[in-house]
């Protein structure tokens, strides 16, 4: 996590620093990542790095998890608009990140985090969006879902219901944001979705 001192930065400071290493971390992999060229680019000296984080590591997943928490705040707001119908919520998730990546251009925040992600593909799952990513997304959401209308009985069935939802909509979600035309995507998601709700067998 940052020090007091990076939180203590005049915000644009930050958010300039951050922004560089969105641009480095999108360009090249985690490994050819450079803090030099990220410094470099936001304009501050390489011991003020060191005041603001420990390392390339510790920059690189404070990134992440304003993502995840980004994406976090999305679903748990869908999920209040739609009295907590988990399907309708993440029915509305695709085209909602769409407009909000297209609004920003190639540029926007979620258009770089979706363009680290594919840089580095190969990353362990724990190091690309934060080891408590899982545990913060499943605390905030369970509350927030409408259970009676699910067929999963117990936490622990609503917990794996919610795992296999996600791991079906993050890449997609990804390759739409990056797509010059998301709609076969979203077909596709839709798709997805609707298999999911109805279950496979007859």
């Amino acid at each position: 996590m940052p020090s007091d001192t990076f939180f203590r930065l005049p915000a644009p400071k930050r958010e300039r620093l951050l922004r560089c290493a969105r641009q480095e971390f999108s360009r090249v992999s985690y490994p050819d990542a450079s803090i030099n060229r990220i410094i470099r680019s936001a304009g501050i000296p390489r011991g003020s790095f060191y005041m603001y984080f420990e390392d390339k590591s510790d920059l690189f997943l404070y990134l992440m998890d304003r993502f995840v928490d980004a994406f976090i705040e999305t679903v748990c707001q869908l999920l209040e608009e739609e009295e907590g119908d988990l399907f309708r919520a993440f029915q509305r998730l695709f085209d909602r990140l769409q407009d909000r990546c297209r609004a920003g251009g190639r540029e926007s925040q979620a258009a770089a985090v979706i363009a680290i992600l594919r840089r580095n593909a190969g990353m362990p799952h724990t190091m690309a969006m934060g080891q408590s990513y899982g545990r913060r997304f499943l605390s905030q959401v369970l509350p927030r879902l409408d259970r009676s209308i699910l067929a999963l009985e117990g936490d622990e069935a609503l917990e794996n219901g919610l795992r296999i939802l996600l791991s079906a909509t993050i890449p997609l979600l990804c390759e739409g944001i990056l797509a010059e035309d998301p709609g076969p995507i979203r077909a596709r998601y839709q798709s997805y979705l609707t298999i999911l709700k109805g279950g496979m067998l007859r």
